[in-house]
């Protein structure tokens, strides 16, 4: 009975030490399995999120390629081009949109793809509804938010939408949003350690929105995390399928392999310790993984717990700043042994209080800081939470990147602006470059806003005149609304953007065409002399010749006139009335000859106010008698506004009457036409009295009208040539213009400009 007692005791201790041992190996594969998946989560998150924040520090540094010495557009292209080169890179990125502060799209970038070729047109406003809201929360904080996950409507997995904030000191700022597929995401964080008994999901809002691997029909066990940046409510969801040695029939088992259980209980203990140290071996490879990844960035990582204590950097952070192992950083509070003193080191207290303290959650921040052997350099810092699964800050983490060839290379091209803007303001030349395209001002110096101003067209005005001119690239013009005269010269080079532009060069030539005025003046005073010596030769001696003769005829006419009145013929008798008009016209002729031999002397017209309508009476009486000896019909026409014109009656008189005689004689003798003659008198646009004399002749040749007012030119057979060259000096001593332009259909103008009122020369 004893011994029965002790088999069964034995019996029972064994079956009670087998499962026993089967609970421990059991209990330890399961624990087993959880680090594991904890081990992996934990992985595949970190290398989410590094995989994202890279990203997001590679968006940021777009802010690289805005220089505030660029022009707007300027900043778009670079900016386009570096988009172009990211999305290149980075097969998760499908879209990049920059917007101005309007929410305007200035241009949209899309790698190529049936989800990635979806772009905006430049000049709309971004109307994407679910990309609202984290748009107005990045304009509200200044910092990067995230949209919820969307999907396009050809399918396909969720995207997000990445709102990033780019700021300028002088200029507008500007915004991106960046089109991110999650699930590129998940599969480049996933490539490390995938495995079969693993399913991937990506959370949102505890709803699985991106799966990488789906297995429903076995059993599972699960771990989550929380994915910074994104915000909380994206979590990463790991689950595991592995089984364990014993199955739920573990009882039956055992008490079917009691007499074996020693060789089980063997087994058990090498298979629990091979796993366990295969478990530690896979946690240090992903251990030293992690640290090679960490290790491995260009920027380097630093950790502080929630007080600001340092606990982790990467070999990265100390070869920047010069310290042989991350010992000599670990355990430090702020400020670091690395912060620069004075102001700049106050300043960067107050970011660490500010976020310590929960006033801000993530910063940005460009400062100096200091290395182990005292030197100096640029850093830009980012400091951005570390949030667990549950919610719970565990601390903060810290990326600097040492931007200090960036910082030389903006110095170089700021220096070398500084040299090239010193050199083209010290130009007393207007210099402008244009966008022949969009005509956009793209550059102009200080002499080109004094003349013109910032926003003025006046580069546009001399290119209109080369155009007008004909010429290729150079040329004179008048800008009237400055009173100057400009020579531009114009040629295309490329710009910094390697675009065609237009390069103009003003060059103020006023004082230069005045002098040219004034010489040419000078001549034409010169030939105006000439041309009265001349005439004041002729004039003498046409008054030595005809005064004789008229002082006969007037006497004979005086002579007729009273002989008749003593016959009793009576004053109103036609023929009375012609012999007096024949004394009257020959003093009258007498005085002509007396008036152009004063003002050939070099005497001034005797100027002074004539009423229109009885100038154009002595006009019309006068050449009344030249219109009957050819048969011709002279019209004259006076606007209603025109009263006064300001000259020498007699002198003006002779001018009308000599182009009205010309007219007629110009248009008579032509087959099957009557000579036909008008006088127009109007005022013109700058207020001047204007007479025209039209004829229906045959006209002028062209080869004739620029010798037309040359002495002794004519083209009658009769003819001295001195009347139209004694009618210019005339209108020129008047102060007038007198030139000639083809009629219509048929014949010749002349044109008899002379002012309304007395105008002052000089």
């Amino acid at each position: 009975m004893l011994g029965v007692i002790m088999t069964w005791t034995m019996l029972i201790c064994v079956i009670v030490a087998l499962l026993f041992v089967g609970n421990l190996i059991r209990t330890e594969d399961k624990k087993n399995q959880l680090v594991q998946l904890h081990q992996t989560t934990e992985l595949w998150a970190e290398a989410f999120n590094i995989r994202l924040t890279s990203d997001l520090d590679r968006l940021t540094q777009l802010n690289g390629a805005i220089s505030d010495t660029r022009p707007f557009e300027g900043n778009l292209i670079a900016l386009t081009r570096q988009a172009r080169t990211l999305m290149r890179d980075r097969s998760e990125i499908l879209e990049i949109n920059i917007l101005d502060p309007n929410d305007v799209v200035r241009t949209s970038v899309a790698s190529p793809g049936p989800f990635g070729d979806i772009t905006l047109t430049a000049g709309t406003v971004y109307r994407r509804a679910h990309t609202t809201e984290a748009i107005k929360r990045s304009k509200r904080t200044g910092a990067v938010s995230f949209s919820e996950p969307y999907a396009l409507p050809l399918g396909g997995s969720p995207f997000v939408d990445i709102v990033i904030p780019l700021r300028r000191q002088q200029t507008t700022a500007l915004m991106i949003i960046s089109r991110v597929s999650l699930w590129e995401l998940i599969r480049e964080a996933t490539k490390t350690g995938q495995n079969a008994d693993f399913r991937v999901n990506l959370l949102f809002n505890d709803k699985a929105i991106v799966a990488a691997a789906t297995d429903s029909q076995r059993r599972s066990i699960s771990h989550t995390v929380s994915l910074a940046p994104l915000p909380p409510t994206f979590k990463l969801q790991v689950s595991s399928y592995a089984q364990g040695l014993i199955s739920q029939n573990t009882l039956f088992w055992v008490i079917s392999a009691l007499g074996i259980f020693l060789i089980v209980a063997l087994l058990g203990l090498i298979r629990f310790n091979w796993r366990q140290n295969s478990t530690e071996t896979a946690l240090r490879a992903e251990t030293a993984l992690r640290k090679t990844i960490s290790d491995s960035q260009l920027s380097g990582l630093q950790v502080t717990d929630r007080n600001g204590r340092i606990i982790y950097t990467n070999k990265t952070f100390t070869d920047i700043m010069g310290l042989g192992s991350p010992a000599d950083l670990v355990g430090q509070m702020p400020p670091y042994s690395y912060w620069p003193e004075g102001e700049e080191g106050f300043r960067l207290q107050e970011l660490i209080d500010a976020i310590t303290h929960g006033q801000i959650r993530t910063a940005s921040y460009e400062f100096c800081p200091i290395r182990a052997d005292g030197t100096k350099f640029y850093a830009f810092l980012r400091i951005s939470p570390m949030i667990t699964v549950e919610g719970n800050q565990l601390g903060w983490l810290w990326t600097l990147t040492d931007i200090s060839e960036i910082r030389k290379a903006q110095e170089r091209v700021t220096a070398a602006h500084e040299r090239f803007t010193r050199v083209l303001e010290s130009m007393q030349d207007a210099i402008s470059v244009v966008d022949p395209q969009s005509d956009m001002l793209l550059f102009s110096n200080s002499s080109y806003d004094k003349l013109f101003g910032e926003n003025s067209n006046g580069h546009l005005f001399a290119h209109e005149q080369l155009i007008q001119q004909g010429a290729r690239r150079t040329t004179d013009f008048y800008y009237e609304a400055l009173d100057l005269w400009f020579e531009v010269h114009e040629r295309t080079i490329t710009w910094t953007d390697r675009t065609e532009v237009r390069l103009q060069i003003l060059s103020d030539i006023t004082e230069r065409r005045k002098n040219e005025m004034l010489l040419v003046e000078q001549q034409a005073r010169s030939e105006l002399n000439s041309r009265l010596v001349t005439m004041g030769e002729m004039a003498s001696s046409l008054a030595h010749e005809l005064n004789q003769p008229l002082s006969a005829i007037s006497n004979y006419a005086y002579v007729v006139a009273s002989m008749m009145k003593k016959a009793g013929v009576p004053e109103e008798h036609e023929m009375f009335y012609s012999v007096t008009r024949i004394e009257s016209q020959a003093e009258r002729a007498a005085g002509i000859i007396r008036r152009i031999r004063s003002f050939t002397r070099r005497s001034e017209p005797k100027m002074e106010a004539i009423d229109i309508k009885h100038l154009v009476d002595e006009v019309k009486e006068l050449a009344t008698i030249q219109a009957r000896r050819y048969n011709a019909k002279v019209e004259y026409f006076t606007a209603q506004d025109v009263h006064t014109v300001w000259c020498d009656e007699i002198m003006i008189e002779q001018v009308l009457l000599n182009l009205i005689k010309n007219g007629i004689e110009a248009s008579s003798g032509i087959e099957g036409r009557k000579p036909e003659v008008s006088l127009t008198i109007y005022y013109s646009a700058d207020h001047h009295v204007v007479f025209e004399v039209a004829d229906n002749g045959t006209g002028i040749p062209d080869e004739n009208k620029a010798h037309l007012f040359d002495p002794f030119f004519t083209t009658k057979s009769a003819g001295m040539g001195m009347g139209l060259n004694i009618c210019r000096t005339i209108v020129e001593l008047h102060h007038g213009r007198l030139t000639i332009s083809d009629n219509i259909g048929h014949g010749t103008i002349f044109t008899l400009t002379l002012p309304s009122k007395e105008e002052k020369s000089g």
